[in-house]
Order: structure tokens, then C-alpha cells, then sequence
């Protein structure tokens, strides 16, 4: 072999190998991308989840409190709407006729948060409206679970990424072994 072949040679090894470098390089910027855009939507699911849950007690709340606004009881009326501010999410709760004005209403005795979540919700039996219902709940403690729990799984997640790259160096420095591995056969005895 002469030494310009074997510069070839090199120049073609140099450049496969690169090409898989360049490769493996694609791939882990692909899969950062993929596992941020989970992140992102996993993230924005969970705070629409708790928002969805948030509406759900303030329309259970809302049909109690329709047989209570039929009957015109302030005191169960009163009992509703501190029962729910005592609920350490919600900063206040009101019920309101159906001309808007303030029956009952209940507020927390806790600072008012920068962020909050209001849900208003109508009081009523099939068209006829009784009034309304409002709950402020305070977001960032509505958040602070799923928050923390998307945080520990991101912290753990980046880690599985790492493994799983060090199982790939490890693969491929296996398998590279094998490939250049020469069968030579047995020699006899002479």
C-alpha cells in the first residue's frame, strides 16, 4: 500500500467516523428538543387539569347552592361560601342574586396573592338564573404540587438521557470491537 492510499484510507475512515459523530450529535440535539416540548405541553396540561378541577368544585358548589338561593337561607348560604374559603386555595367566595348583588361572601384571612384564579359560575335550573356563584382561588398554591412533582420529574428525566447516552458510547465501542475483530482460524500443530 502506498502512502497516498493510506492517506485515503485515513481521509475515508476520518470522514465515516465523523459522519457518525455528526450523527449521534443530531440525534441528542433531537432528543432535547422533543423532551423540552414535552415538558412544555406536559407542564401546560397539568395547569389546565387543575383549572378543570377548580371549575368542577365551583359548579358542585354552585348546585348546592341553588336549592339554598331558591329557599332564600343567608344562613346555609353563609355556611357554603365559608365552608369553601376554608379550603386553604380559595381566597374568597361569594354568592351573589341574580341582579348581582352580594348576598353572602367570605374572605380568606391570608395575603392576597399576585396571581389569582377566578371562576364565576352561574346559579340556575334550566334557564332560569338564581344568581352566581365566584371563587377566587390562589394559583400558585393550586399549582405548587403539579409544579413540584413536573420539577422531579424533569430532574430525573435529564439524567435517563445521560444513561441513555453512555449506553449508546457503550454499544457502539462494543460493536466497533466486533466489527474489526479478524477470525483467524485455528493453526495446527506442527
Amino acid at each position: 500500500m502506498t502512502t497516498t492510499q493510506h492517506v485515503i484510507n485515513i481521509i475515508k475512515l476520518v470522514y465515516r467516523r465523523g459522519r457518525r459523530l455528526v450523527a449521534a450529535l443530531l440525534l441528542i440535539i433531537l432528543i432535547e428538543n422533543l423532551w423540552s416540548s414535552m415538558q412544555q405541553t406536559s407542564l401546560a396540561d397539568l395547569q389546565t387539569h387543575s383549572q378543570q378541577l377548580v371549575e368542577l368544585m365551583a359548579a358542585q358548589a354552585g348546585h348546592e347552592a341553588r336549592y339554598w338561593l331558591i329557599e332564600n337561607d343567608e344562613e346555609k348560604l353563609q355556611a357554603l361560601v365559608d365552608r369553601l374559603t376554608e379550603h386553604r386555595l380559595v381566597e374568597f367566595s361569594a354568592i351573589y342574586d341574580n341582579y348581582g348583588q352580594v348576598v353572602v361572601s367570605a374572605d380568606a384571612v391570608t395575603e392576597q396573592p399576585e396571581q389569582v384564579f377566578v371562576v364565576v359560575e352561574e346559579v340556575r335550573e334550566d334557564a332560569l338564573i338564581h344568581g352566581y356563584l365566584h371563587v377566587t382561588v390562589n394559583q400558585p398554591l393550586l399549582l405548587a404540587e403539579p409544579l413540584a412533582t413536573h420539577e422531579y420529574l424533569t430532574y430525573y428525566g435529564q439524567y435517563l438521557i445521560l444513561f441513555a447516552i453512555l449506553a449508546g458510547i457503550l454499544a457502539t465501542i462494543t460493536f466497533n470491537k466486533w466489527r474489526y475483530r479478524r477470525w483467524r482460524p485455528p493453526q495446527e500443530n506442527q
